[in-house]
């Protein structure tokens, strides 16, 4: 019983696995470690030198292939594993231990051959009862501690190797320790080279190093942690859409067949009414069952390949998470065993291995791999279909746009009430209520302070009623960092407060929030939102686009060059302004450009395009910014051709919506202007 608790002891934070090198498969001798955080023993290294490259300067891992560059004497040169080292001769004492229940062990310190009965932990040496009480007796040895045998073999005193309180030595100075750290340099060095070769470098005590360096590699350990998660998730989600493709692929296999023999059947039924005809139907028979032979074997092709999409994918992600999991498992091996001189020696190979996972994504299988239909046809069973082709988009598309006819535009009413406003963006309810977002200009910013401000304004009926007055609006959940706001279809509040994007109900609770970039460099400036609720976010500065679903979760990244301030959604289409470039740009919900138009001839010569936003055919309206304080209106086709200007001077216009009536409604900075369509 007291030998399975001794070696369970020993052995419980490492396995059998961890002591032996994986090209001898003994214990490791002379433990050496490699770039890529995996140890063999010296001599081991030694031969797969020569059996590659006896003269190179290179050394590729035969576990996992990765390179290791060579320095100084070379092999000799790569850093010692002492914390392997250590459990190999912590590991074989115990088993040495272990074994010597049933036979005697001999006492080291004389040599009358006596059995030993306890173990000098300072002098290393197994002692007889006679050599135990010499030690006793003599001055210079009554501080060693001495355990008996049986106290080492239950386990309750664990033996423990020298190795790992061995202070590593100076390479220059040999009689001087390690015990400081060049943060310069990134080595540990001795007093004497702080002095005569790091006098001007950054050098922390060793303590202190350590702990930046362990609280490094823990960050790093939790980024790839966090990278493993997602390789997870996205597994259980490829599988999610393996299963829907099975799904498809089964019912179009149904359709097909059921289409096939409703029309065999009718055909046949014309055989027993039309007899003189029997040979033409036999043959539209013929030609329907090779026909729907041929949409299957299609059908089953199609199916096979977009399958092997999926298993190439979760072959990858299965693998990179495999991986990610055994180089985690290594570094936090090393980091439990080795030595703080072994973590600072060791501490940019951990950094960088850990930065190579953490830069790892999960691949994605296209969405477009998870759709197949059938559509009957009238004088054929039908068709494939392998893309979604959405009808209410189709639709719209289809119907007649204002766009090759000038439009006149008449100002309904304009809101000025707004004190030391700076109104930027505007949004419409389906109430006719217009909610407005001043922001701080930066000059009044420094003598008022930040106030972003949310204000709500009730649109007349008619431009001879009386001028609203703007009622501001007080929400609890939003900061005076908000710089974008956009309204769905079914009046959802979305706010772009700092980096967060807030989602609130009709009462304007917090329903949800959601973080859309990622990394500390992910600034978000802008944001819309369709008909499906799916959530835009543009990134200046990056030249992004972030496609969310409706809870925030993440669809697609997609290109956005030159992205600022506005964008707009339209017919799965997004459409954006860039000021320095002038261009007015539209990309689909894949990334791919639709239309790049440069606005350069079609504004003033100082114009700047700032809002955009498109009306219910599609129709694309762009404020221009000119020579303060005037500003124009331009009407563009929804394929991007220039029809005209529509409003001119109409102050300084930024962000604009269309209200469910129709009516145009432009934050001009100081007001809220709405137009009417002649």
């Amino acid at each position: 019983m007291a030998s399975s608790v001794t070696a369970q002891s020993v052995l419980e934070n490492i396995s059998v696995d961890h002591l032996e090198c994986s090209i001898c498969t003994n214990r490791f001798r002379q433990p050496k470690l490699l770039d890529c955080l995996h140890s063999f023993c010296l001599q081991c290294i030694q031969e797969l030198r020569q059996s590659q490259d006896p003269s190179g300067t290179k050394l590729t891992c035969p576990l996992c292939r990765r390179e290791t560059m060579l320095k100084g004497s070379g092999v000799a040169d790569l850093p010692n594993n002492f914390a392997f080292s250590a459990l190999v001769e912590e590991v074989t004492m115990q088993e040495k231990l272990l074994e010597g229940q049933g036979s005697d062990i001999k006492c080291q310190a004389c040599d009358e051959e006596n059995q030993a009965t306890s173990r000098c932990m300072k002098c290393d040496h197994f002692l007889c009862q006679e050599c135990q009480k010499a030690h006793g007796r003599m001055t210079v040895m009554k501080s060693h501690k001495i355990y008996t045998l049986t106290q080492l073999r239950s386990g309750k005193i664990v033996y423990k190797s020298k190795l790992r309180d061995e202070v590593p030595k100076c390479c220059k100075h040999p009689d001087q320790n390690l015990n400081v750290y060049c943060n310069s340099c990134e080595q540990v060095i001795c007093t004497t080279c702080s002095v005569l070769y790091h006098a001007q470098h950054s050098l922390t005590g060793l303590p202190e190093a350590v702990e930046k360096c362990k609280k490094k590699v823990t960050e790093m350990v939790k980024k790839s942690e966090s990278i493993t998660t997602e390789f997870g998730t996205t597994i259980e989600e490829t599988s999610k859409s393996c299963k829907e493709l099975e799904t498809m692929f089964a019912k179009t296999q149904k359709k097909i067949s059921k289409k096939a023999q409703q029309e065999i059947k009718k055909l046949q039924q014309e055989i027993t009414k039309l007899k003189q005809e029997v040979a033409k139907i036999q043959k539209e028979i013929t030609k329907i069952q090779k026909e729907e032979k041929k949409l299957l074997k299609e059908t089953d092709m199609i199916y096979k390949d977009q399958l092997k999409a999926f298993e190439a994918v979760h072959a990858t992600n299965r693998k990179e998470v495999t991986q990610t999991e055994h180089k985690l498992e290594e570094v936090k091996q090393l980091m439990n065993q080795a030595s703080c001189y072994e973590i600072l020696e060791l501490q940019q190979k951990l950094l960088h291995n850990l930065s190579e996972l953490t830069g790892k994504q999960p691949e994605q299988v296209h969405d477009k791999l998870t759709f197949m239909d059938f559509e009957e046809g009238e004088r054929s069973l039908g068709r494939l279909i392998l893309e979604e082709e959405p009808q209410a988009a189709a639709k719209q598309s289809l119907r007649p746009a204002r766009s090759c006819v000038k439009e006149k535009w008449e100002l309904k009413t304009e809101v000025k009430s707004f004190k030391r406003a700076f109104i930027k963006h505007v949004a419409a309810l389906s109430n006719k209520t217009i909610l407005a977002l001043s922001q701080t200009t930066p000059i009044l910013a420094i003598v008022h302070g930040t106030s972003n401000t949310l204000f709500t304004v009730a649109i007349p009926n008619s431009h001879q009623q009386r001028i609203p007055i703007p009622q501001r609006l007080q929400i609890n959940g939003l900061t005076n960092d908000m710089k974008c706001i956009a309204v769905s279809k079914d009046n959802k509040l979305l706010a772009l407060d700092g980096r967060l994007v807030k989602v609130f109900n009709k009462q304007h609770q917090l329903l949800h929030q959601f973080t859309p970039g990622r990394g500390s460099d992910s600034k978000p400036t802008c944001l819309a939102v369709d008909d499906s609720n799916l959530i835009a976010v543009g990134y200046e500065g990056m030249d992004k686009i972030s496609l969310h679903n409706p809870d925030g979760s993440l669809i697609r990244r997609l290109p956005a060059p030159m992205i600022n301030d506005y964008l707009t959604i339209y017919n799965y289409h997004l459409i954006y302004t860039t000021r320095l470039t002038k261009r007015l740009v539209c990309v689909d919900y894949y990334g791919a450009s639709v239309f790049s138009v440069d606005m350069t001839s079609n504004m003033q010569r100082d114009g700047l395009p700032s809002g955009v936003c498109c009306d219910s055919d599609g129709s694309i309206y762009v404020a221009v910014v000119g020579r303060y304080p005037t500003g124009d209106i331009l009407h563009y086709s929804p394929d991007g051709k220039y029809i005209g200007c529509v409003i001119k001077d109409c102050g300084h216009p930024c962000g604009m919506t269309f209200t469910s009536d129709g009516d145009l409604v432009v934050a001009a900075e100081k007001s809220v202007q709405v137009y009417y369509r002649m």
